[in-house]
Formats: structure tokens, sequence, C-alpha cells
């Protein structure tokens, strides 16, 4: 019998996860990728900053370079990244999609097994999380990568990784597990993800809330606490409700917009206004649910609409590299990315504050001293 269990753990460390991942997080066109030097050499002196991807989620060893997925540490470093937001994944319902879901299955018990994770793991959100940001904390220790915890680490030389929460389910309705995340390295926090919660309401749940009395309790703790408020994936309630109390500048950290891509969980032009005057960032994804053009024109075409609505100070990257999406690159393609920006007409000064001048002050803004 435990034969027969080591094989079953196998196969699905060795074999499933690894098909599914390269299935799941899939790029369309392989590296390396055209440059010229001169952006190359522009791109790589300026600050560049991905507000989200889901690397930690799949198990993968993030010091070794891999064929599959988009994001590892050796292709940051290739991809001229200064700071990679790691997104952790907690609950992700099954057949989930952008309408409407239920809370009450959950398709990641399987993944967590496979990668061999602790079975306190298998089926609590919040132990995934915590697992995660362990995972990440020994990635630091292990690699030359910088945790960012305070104001100051955004200036340490090299890559650096900072941990958000993908949705406040994970802590469980308990405020005091706030800390507790606080305490793991969380720095940002998204309130909902694919479903409502006892925080907030998710734009693809089924009732669409806006924050709950225990969400607007939080707002003002994790200001405090210097966490970032993530508005990516809230309902439109959650939204209003979250930028009529916050008095720190928020983020959306991956997302797209209505004016180049109709759709349910992208933002409106008066949203874009809302986070405008809260001195926000729009972080740009790369997919086609984001910008429904999934190439380099069409994350242009979405970064010029976002500027031409919210202003040249509120626009960032939000990849959602390995968040089960389709590329049009994997990370080592930012270049690519920088070039087009060069053909548009914007400023040095502008495309500096594009690709990560404009997230580096919002985290300044509120991250502890």
């Amino acid at each position: 019998m435990f034969g027969l269990i080591l094989l079953v753990l196998c196969v699905l460390r060795f074999g499933v996860l690894p098909h599914y991942d390269r299935q799941h997080n899939a790029v369309f066109v392989r590296g390396p990728y055209a440059a010229s030097d001169r952006t190359r050499l522009l791109h790589n002196t300026e600050f560049v900053a991905d507000l989200h991807a889901d690397s930690l989620l799949w198990g993968r060893d993030l010091r070794k370079r891999h064929s599959k997925g988009q994001v590892d540490l050796p292709r940051l470093i290739d991809g001229g990244v200064d700071l990679q937001v790691f997104g952790v994944v907690t609950k992700v319902p099954r057949q989930s999609n952008y309408i409407s879901n239920r809370d009450d299955t959950d398709s990641l018990p399987l993944l967590f097994i496979a990668s061999w994770r602790s079975p306190a793991t298998w089926f609590s959100p919040k132990a995934r999380a915590l697992a995660q940001a362990r995972e990440m904390t020994r990635l630091a220790e292990n690699f030359p990568l910088s945790l960012v915890l305070n104001r100051g680490d955004l200036s340490f030389e090299g890559i650096k990784g900072l941990l958000a929460l993908e949705g406040m389910h994970a802590l469980g309705g308990e405020v005091e597990a706030l800390n507790e995340f606080y305490s793991a390295g969380f720095r940002m926090m998204g309130l909902a993800h694919h479903f409502d919660n006892e925080i907030a309401g998710s734009a693809h749940g089924v009732d669409k809330y806006g924050l709950t009395e225990l969400g607007r309790s939080l707002i003002p703790r994790m200001e405090a606490l210097g966490i970032t408020i993530d508005l990516a994936h809230a309902s439109t309630a959650a939204f209003e409700d979250t930028l009529g109390l916050a008095t720190k500048p928020v983020v959306v950290s991956h997302g797209g917009v209505k004016g180049t891509c109709p759709g349910q969980r992208n933002l409106s032009d008066n949203q874009l206004r809302s986070i405008a005057k809260n001195g926000g960032v729009i972080g740009i994804g790369y997919w086609k649910g984001a910008v429904c053009d999934a190439s380099v024109k069409g994350i242009v075409a979405a970064i010029l609409y976002t500027v031409e609505v919210a202003g040249i100070d509120h626009v960032g990257l939000g990849s959602d590299f390995d968040g089960n999406i389709a590329s049009p690159f994997d990370t080592t393609g930012l270049p690519m990315l920088t070039e087009a920006l060069l053909t548009t007409g914007l400023s040095i000064e502008d495309i500096s504050k594009v690709l990560g001048g404009n997230v580096r002050r919002v985290l300044s803004a509120n991250l502890p001293e």
C-alpha cells in the first residue's frame, strides 16, 4: 500500500503537475526576444516592477530556470525586473469564471498534494498562504533576492520580491489573523479573489456586495500596518466603498480597462479616474481577458488608454504571469514592451513611470518605515 501511495505521489509531482503547469501557464512565443541594444540599456537602467505573478503557487524551484511557466528568478534577472510582487493564491472554485462563482468548491487540494506540500495545506486556505510565505522567505535566504518588508528595502540592489495575498478569505474572518499575515511578510492584500468572502464582494461572486462590517474595520488597520490594498477582483461596490475609506494610495494589481477590452472585471473610465484621485496605480495585465489582444501591441494600447484617462502617474505593469493565463512572452520579454513604448511618443520620464516608477511611489507611501 505504501508503495502504491508513493507511486501516485510521484506521478502527480513529476507527471501531472508539470503538464498542467505547462498547459495552463503557456507562452505564445518562447524567447529569446528581440530588442535593440539601446532599448535594453534603457530598460536595464530603469526601476522595473511587475505588480502580480502567481509563481509561488506551482511549487517550482524558482531558483532554477524552467522551460515551463512564465517566471523564475533567472528569467527575472534576464528581464531586467527590479521588483516582482508575488501573489499568493489560496482557493479557486472549480470551473471558475468571470461572471459568478460560489465559494463552496475548491480546485486546489490536488495541486497542493501534487506539489508535496504539508497535509495542513491540502484543505486550508490560511495554511496555504502561510506555507507560500515561508517558501518565499526561504527563497530570499538562498538566492540573491531581497524580501520587501519596509520602505528601505525598495532601495536594495538586485531583484526584490513582495508578498501579496490574493483574497482575504484566507484570514478566515479572524481580525487577529491580519497581524499574523503581516508577521509572515505580506505587504499587499487583495480584498477578494474569485468569490465573495467575509471581507468584501468579488467582481466574480454571486452577490457582489461591497465591504462588510469586518471589511470596513480592516481598511484602517491595513493602512496603519503598511499593507497596500489591492482592488483587483473587487466588486464595483467594494471598489467604491474602499476608495471612500482609503487615506493612502491603493493598487489594482492586474487587470484591464473597458476602453480597450470590455469585460466583467476590467475597469471603467470612472473607476480609472477614482484610482487617479486616490493617487493609486493600475497594473495592466498581459492576457486576453485583460487586453483582448494578447500581444505587445494590445498591452501598449491598454497602457496608453489608461494614461489618457487616469494620467501618466497612475499606470504600471501587472502581468498575472503564472496565473493560469497564456501570455505573449515570459518575463524575459519585458524589453519588448519598453521598445514598443518608445515608439508611442511617451517621454523617457513617462516610460520610467510606467515601467515601475509609479509602483515604487505607491509602495514608498504605504510600506512601514
